[in-house]
């Protein structure tokens, strides 16, 4: 059995032809050994030459760490690396004094540190500010994800030989990229407790085309240095890591023997005289072996043992779960643990991936990226903190760099190396304060700039190693950090007793089980908003209220019955909404909307459904055919605003009323694209609507005898697919079919509707109508 610096390549396990879902970093495709290939692998043509890695000190053969302030003080590390770049703005450096178009929507809040305030986005880690340093001066000045972010997964922006890496985003090149950070400690402070020292969860970070960046393996070290990689979404119903089981074809019994033959070969291998090759790969099979036969490297990985309620706190989602597993991780005596921001389903090759927010930044961060980060990270830091780990813990915030002051045309936030803002927790650190400082407009740091050379020194240091400590490869040594420890961020605990109350909106625990639409069934149907303010509410234009009945308008059940809000509703269209005979005059292109804007958009086929009922009068129902017109639509707004009176329709179907008391379910479609895949739609944030529009001449309603007609909205839904959906992904049991834990979120609600043989699963052509692009 092999594990990830056994081989340079992906294996299988040889018992019943399992996939391994971990493998090096930068290895995605699988190659099966047979039992005696396997056994082979231990030859020593394949040993890698990163086996002659060594830690050095050129005058004196081996350096010897000088203690200091904090030094060693962490015996762990969890790294957060935020892939595509955040805002600062919207995170940890808000510029409330700003012009409109740098400081954005949001307001600033004040943390439970008097003094140091968050973006309003932020008020559950805005509560734990006592327990962490904000940095505020980060620094690459490179504005190209791959080599910035390279910067700080390595603390260096050279490459082999001390060449400088240049501003680009090529794939990783393991022949001359400098290892990353993780790999470093992995080498150097190896665990003692875990078979694993490093470790990467839920993915890799990939380039847009879908190659790997560069600087997250072992680098010219060689591949026997490169962290674990777990491909994994912990959130998922039935999360496994298969690796980490033995398999129904392989028995501990069966594994025991096969591990006393292999010994039986390593004894032959150093019959004369034991090499450090033999050696390594003694320690390097010992530590598989370990993983398969040992209780606590395998339950790490199992959240199940978590109660339900820390799990919900941590956030039922791919990130907030993946930061559970750090801490488990931890706690097991993994050294070095990176958590990568996990893409989501059609989030590749788009220009707007992860927090790379070129477009809709504010409704981005409000609604797809601020609240997973803001519960799970805050989560995490007192969960530590109730365990006792905070104190032997780092904790790290950083992303490939800041994002531009100055608002874009689109609403984004464009590339920013000149300043980044992030976090640091736990051992060694001095916390309930600021570091650095950047302009009052966010753009460039104006004190103690920190570059990642000086925060990779620092995090050495507080790992026990030494920033000058050389290692040799290939007989040639190299400083693993040419930066300086920064020595305004180490201390033990809060700088400051002073508390303040916290500022922001907590109103319980996030869904993010939920689709696009909110609040379909109109199970709260009293909110009916007058704007947008999030993509939480229906807005309905114009909203009819007992103070200011509108003749012409849209109100819920629950208003005009006046009834509890947790009482079945549905939205109402039309005039006589009251139940009292109509009066006043409709005018022509007067129109009566019920919209929404649609949660966490991208590329991908759209589908908006609706179920109609409709009451009327026989003369109201007589003129609403001949005067009046309805439609749902599919629809983008056309500038910044978010207003219901700045759309352009993408998609519309229209509705021939009948005015049925059994609802008549209605659907339009359209696929839609980013700028990379040839369109502009999702620009400015996209929605639905149902929309009622006056045709022709006016009407007075008394006049013409109308006394009421109303549409009933009974129901809303919006099922998306992404552009990049890929059915066998989601196909764990590799049965063909998708069952209910198997299908992904965007599709669970309209699991029912979609299966349209009824059989429980969901098959390919159940979805092709879905994928018709």
């Amino acid at each position: 059995m092999a594990c990830g610096r056994v081989s340079d390549r992906v294996v299988r396990c040889p018992a019943g032809n399992r996939d391994m879902s971990f493998h090096p970093a930068g290895q995605s495709t699988a190659a099966s050994l047979t039992r005696r290939g396997w056994l082979r692998v231990g030859g020593a043509g394949t040993l890698s030459a990163a086996w002659s890695v060594r830690s050095v000190d050129p005058a004196a053969g081996r350096i010897v760490a000088r203690p200091g302030a904090q030094f060693g003080q962490a015996k762990s590390c969890i790294l957060i690396f935020l892939s595509g770049g955040h805002p600062q703005h919207e995170t940890f450096d808000p510029k409330p004094d700003a012009a409109a178009e740098m400081r954005g929507p949001f307001q600033p809040i004040d943390t439970n540190v008097p003094g140091i305030q968050y973006s309003e986005l932020l008020p559950r880690t805005a509560r734990v500010a006592d327990r962490l340093c904000t940095l505020r001066s980060l620094a690459t000045d490179d504005n190209t994800h791959g080599s910035s972010a390279y910067y700080y997964y390595t603390g260096t922006n050279k490459i082999r030989g001390g060449v400088p890496l240049g501003k680009t985003d090529r794939a990783a090149d393991r022949l001359v990229d400098w290892p990353s950070i993780a790999s470093i400690v992995g080498k150097l402070r190896p665990s003692e407790a875990s078979p694993f020292s490093a470790v990467i969860v839920p993915e890799l970070i990939l380039n847009n085309p879908g190659y790997l960046f560069a600087g997250q393996d072992g680098g010219f070290m060689g591949r026997g240095w490169d962290p674990q990689v777990f491909h994994c979404d912990p959130s998922r119903p039935r999360y496994q890591i298969d690796t980490l089981g033995l398999g129904e074809e392989l028995s501990a019994g069966r594994l025991a023997r096969r591990r006393e033959l292999l010994s039986h070969l390593s004894g032959h291998f150093g019959a004369g005289g034991k090499s450090r090759q033999v050696a390594t790969f003694a320690r390097q099979v010992q530590q598989a072996f370990e993983v398969l036969m040992s209780g606590p490297a395998r339950a790490a990985f199992d959240l199940s043992q978590e109660q339900d309620r820390l799990r919900d706190h941590y956030g039922r989602n791919h990130f907030g779960q993946s930061l559970l597993l750090a801490r488990r991780l931890v706690e097991t005596g993994v050294r070095f643990v990176q958590v990568n921001w996990p893409r989501e389903p059609g989030d590749l090759s788009v220009g707007n991936p992860v927090w790379d927010t070129h477009f809709d930044n504010a409704g981005r961060c409000r609604d797809t990226l601020c609240p997973p980060f803001d519960l799970g990270f805050s989560t995490l830091i007192a969960d530590l903190d109730a365990r006792g780990l905070l104190d032997e813990t780092l904790v790290v915030v950083l992303g490939d760099f800041g994002r531009t002051p100055k608002i874009n045309q689109n609403g984004g936030r464009d590339h920013w190396g000149p300043v980044m803002s992030g976090l640091l927790a736990g051992a060694g650190i001095a916390t309930g304060q600021v570091v650095g400082a950047s302009d009052r407009n966010g753009a460039y740091p104006t004190d103690r700039r920190i570059q990642p050379e000086e925060l990779a020194a620092t995090l050495f240091h507080l790992l026990g190693i030494n920033p000058h400590t050389h290692i040799e490869v290939a007989g040639r040594p190299f400083k693993i950090s040419t930066g300086e420890v920064v020595a305004e961020v180490l201390g033990s605990g809060p700088v400051t007793s002073e508390r303040a109350v916290a500022g922001g909106r907590i109103s319980g625990l996030p869904d993010f089980g939920r689709g696009p639409l909110s609040n379909g069934d109109f199970e709260r149907g009293q909110i009916l908003q007058g704007r947008f303010g999030s993509a939480e509410f229906w807005v309905a234009r114009p909203s009819w209220t007992a103070a200011r009945p509108a003749a012409f308008a849209v109100a819920s059940k629950v208003v005009l019955d006046q009834e509890e809000p947790s009482v079945a509703s549905v939205a109402q269209l039309g005039f006589g909404l009251a139940g009292d005979a109509a009066a006043g005059v409709i005018n022509p292109g007067q129109t009566a909307m019920l919209a929404q804007e649609i949660y966490n958009q991208r590329p991908g086929r759209y589908t908006f459904q609706v179920h109609i009922a409709g009451t009327a009068d026989s003369e109201s129902a007589a003129q609403w055919h001949r005067h009046f017109r309805t439609r749902i639509v599919i629809f983008r707004f056309t500038d910044l605003t978010r207003d219901v009176g700045h759309i352009e329709e993408l998609a519309t179907t229209e509705i021939d009323m009948r005015f049925a008391a059994a609802p008549v379910a209605w659907q339009v479609s359209r696929l839609l694209k980013d700028q990379q895949g040839g369109g502009g739609e999702l620009h400015k944030g996209i929605g639905v609507a149902v929309i009622v529009e006056k045709t022709g001449k006016a009407i007075d309603l008394k006049a013409a005898g109308c006394r009421f007609a109303v549409l009933q909205v009974t129901r809303a839904r919006v099922r998306f697919l992404p552009r990049d959906f890929e059915f066998s992904y989601y196909d764990r049991n590799r049965d063909g079919r998708l069952d209910r834990d198997e299908a992904p979120s965007f599709l669970a609600a309209d699991f029912a509707e979609l299966d349209h043989d009824g059989d429980g699963f969901l098959e390919p052509t159940d979805l092709d109508h879905e994928r018709a692009f």
